[in-house]
């Protein structure tokens, strides 16, 4: 779900879900971006569905350049770049970007997400700002954890 359109310096021509039989849905979307940036500011903040969704455990604020150069990343870090760089070796890799079109298709995959989560109801929010704070791309997605083992979830440990 993209919010905040239509975006003051990029340009978002389409963002949808596409369902899939027993298989994660995927995420679509093509956003260009019509000038070049060695800046990007990115905040993930991750909510977890109590009776309304509230702050949980994940709340990274970064600089992308510097973000998608830096081998050596604290573990919320590491998390964030397995869940939404991994597959995008086009896209995480150093300044500059820009100027050019992003055709995106993206999934979580299961195995890039920590082993130990409360099962519930989640809700990502992932914002791309320039450096000036006008906001390139903004994210919204949810998802469900089940539980599965011996174990309902990690509360109960």
């Amino acid at each position: 779900l993209c919010l905040d359109t239509p975006y003051q310096r990029s340009v978002l021509h389409y963002c949808k879900t596409i369902a899939r039989r027993n298989r994660p849905t995927i995420l679509n979307l093509s956003i260009t971006i019509p000038e070049s940036f060695d800046y990007v500011k990115m905040r993930f903040s991750t909510e977890y569905k109590f009776s309304t969704f509230r702050p949980f455990l994940f709340d990274l604020e970064k600089e992308a350049c510097e973000f998608l150069s830096s081998k050596s990343r604290d573990p919320a870090s590491e998390i964030a770049f397995k869940v939404v760089f991994e597959k995008f070796r086009s896209i995480a890799k150093p300044c500059p970007h820009g100027n050019r079109t992003y055709n995106i298709e993206y999934w979580v995959d299961p195995q890039t997400l920590p082993k130990s989560v409360p099962a519930g109801d989640y809700r990502l929010t992932t914002t791309f700002t320039f450096k000036d704070n006008v906001t390139m791309l903004k994210l919204q997605t949810y998802g469900t954890t089940r539980r599965k083992g011996i174990f309902r979830s990690m509360i109960e440990w």
